[in-house]
């Protein structure tokens, strides 16, 4: 998590270095488009880093220092691509970009409202799956458990006949032999 965030970090200090250079060089509309394209790319690696990580558990502390510090660093070098953007005569380009832009923040602010509500259902569809899982190998359990301790308890019952009947054989031959049931 953090090398992600150090990723984004090195680029946008890249993107703060191509803007001095081009605030020393006199910028054209191409130089302008390029560093706005660096710029949304970095921009987006953040967003889909908050959006992943948020949607799998809450930022830590540090981690959600480190985002409003990365989110501070885009601000301000939004605001010099935006002055060398005016500066070297692309305005409609660099309202393009800004609309475009704000669309993908809306979006991007109702994934994370919905993220949480997202999280919670996943944890309670697993939930359910569980417990539907823990309640049918339960049933199979007890089904199996009552399958053999029935088998168990008519074998005991077929050994008691077998031995009753071998005692009545045995009371019958002793009365047979000697008019008593034991001899």
């Amino acid at each position: 998590m953090f090398a992600e965030l150090a990723a984004i970090g090195s680029a946008l200090s890249a993107i703060n270095s191509t803007i001095s250079t081009l605030k020393e060089s006199k910028a054209n509309a191409s130089d302008a488009v390029s560093l706005l394209s660096k710029f949304g790319t970095a921009s987006t690696k953040l967003d889909k880093w908050e959006a992943k990580t948020k949607s799998k558990r809450p930022l830590t502390p540090k981690e959600a220092m480190d985002l409003s510090i990365h989110r501070r660093k885009i601000k301000m070098q939004e605001q010099q691509i935006k002055d060398i953007c005016l500066m070297s005569g692309c305005a409609d380009v660099w309202h393009e970009a800004q609309r475009i832009r704000a669309q993908s923040e809306r979006d991007h602010k109702d994934f994370l409202k919905t993220a949480h509500i997202r999280r919670k259902q996943r944890k309670e569809k697993i939930t359910s799956w569980a417990i539907a899982l823990f309640i049918s190998v339960s049933l199979v359990a007890i089904a199996g458990t009552g399958f053999v301790l029935h088998n168990a308890y008519e074998k005991v019952q077929l050994k008691d006949a077998k031995e009753r009947l071998k005692k009545a054989k045995e009371r019958q031959r002793n009365i047979r032999k000697c008019g008593r049931v034991k001899c």
